[in-house]
């Protein structure tokens, strides 16, 4: 098995670089460069139209089409001081667990392909199909890099047949998961003392029932569970996560900005809930505010609409993982992944890989070394499948 010591090693390089969604991740694009070059692998670079945000792409085996794509995403999740009893960008070992952000969501997995990528090279010319690593941007905060992944395939001309995310699952294959539409909205009334309120419209206070309303919707889809639904919960959820607005408790607010989402399961139309909200809002709340101050304004801005993946237990994707790793039925998940993105491209799509779901995302986050040995050992039996006939 590849040395443990080696992924360790790659685990602390990937950890140093502070990859917080929506920052340039040029740094870590280089680092993973490098590796591969040093092992005569050429990369290729799918960037963000702002130039400092990248996608990247690497082949072994065969310059054919179809393949098996391993997959992670490059960027991890704030780190706030508090909670962190160390510096969150730099890896500590406490007994078994290896700390630090990104650890689990998903470094560690990296890591592991990335330790793992000598033994690829060695076995290239064996490959019976093609092996593909896709490392994305902005997955936590819409999926961004997922989103534009198509057309960098269509244009190096690879469509693969597989791919495998390898978010924290506990090595337990995953064959679908809801979808997301990530939203900001902003509402702007008028300013004055507060001593005076006639003629001024209260952002917050329009704010709050819009907030009130997105509330009302949660219960009504939690009143309707889908019956017999994998999904936990099995209903469509909403969520109104940030809300910023106002100066002074004397001064009448004249904006307020919230952060919502709407995560449908797949039997339900989020778009559908979405349109009820904007209906209501330019029928019912905006005129009110208008009436009292005709300059009042609601926008909604769409940040992502991150498409669900659609469970098939019984895909090419989850008859792998049963061959190489475990016959465990599938399960479903209420996250989003970029899973959702490759399954929409034509790859039968699996999220499985090493570590803790209740891992992600929290201060102090940690991945088991045992966690990083088990997918090594995944890794290893993959390889060897990849040089037999049954992977043609």
């Amino acid at each position: 098995m590849t040395n443990l010591a080696e992924t360790r090693k790659i685990l602390g390089d990937l950890i140093a670089f502070p990859t917080i969604s929506g920052r340039p991740n040029g740094d870590i694009i280089d680092y993973v460069r490098t590796y591969l070059a040093s092992i005569g692998t050429e990369t290729h670079i799918d960037p963000h139209a702002d130039g400092e945000r990248f996608n990247l792409f690497a082949t072994f085996g065969p310059e054919s089409d179809g393949g098996i794509v391993l997959s992670s995403h490059l960027d991890v999740v704030p780190a706030e001081v508090e909670g962190w009893l160390g510096d969150p960008f730099v890896l500590r070992e406490d007994g078994s667990r290896l700390i630090g952000r990104g650890t689990v969501d998903m470094k560690g997995f990296l890591a592991c392909i990335l330790a793992m990528a000598p033994r690829f090279k060695a076995i290239e010319a064996d490959l019976r199909t093609p092996l593909h690593f896709a490392l994305t941007f902005d997955e936590e905060v819409g999926c961004y890099g997922a989103a534009q992944f198509r057309g960098f395939l269509d244009r190096l001309g690879i469509h693969p047949q597989i791919a495998i995310i390898g978010e924290p699952t506990e090595m337990k294959p995953y064959v679908g998961h809801k979808a997301i539409i990530e939203l900001t909205t902003e509402i702007r009334g008028s300013s004055g003392h507060a001593a005076d309120p006639r003629d001024k419209a209260n952002a917050l206070y329009f704010a709050s029932r819009f907030i009130s309303r997105i509330e009302e919707m949660a219960r009504e889809c939690a009143r309707r569970p889908q019956r017999n639904s994998a999904f936990d919960p099995p209903f469509t959820t909403l969520n109104v996560g940030q809300i910023t607005g106002g100066e002074g408790r004397n001064i009448i607010p004249d904006f307020c900005r919230f952060l919502w989402e709407i995560r449908p399961i797949p039997t339900d139309n989020g778009r559908s809930l979405l349109q009820d909200i904007q209906h209501w809002i330019d029928e019912t709340l905006l005129p009110e505010m208008q009436a009292v101050d005709p300059e009042s304004a609601i926008e909604t801005i769409e940040l992502a609409d991150c498409p669900g993946m659609e469970a098939r237990p019984n895909s090419s994707a989850m008859q792998l993982i049963g061959r190489l790793w475990t016959n465990a039925a599938p399960g479903v998940l209420s996250f989003s992944t970029d899973g959702g993105y490759f399954q929409q491209y034509g790859m039968e799509t699996v999220v499985f890989g090493p570590g803790q779901m209740t891992q992600m995302h929290q201060p102090e986050e940690y991945i088991l070394t045992s966690e990083i040995e088990e997918c090594l050992e995944f890794l290893t039996r993959f390889s060897d499948y990849m040089t037999t006939d049954a992977a043609s």
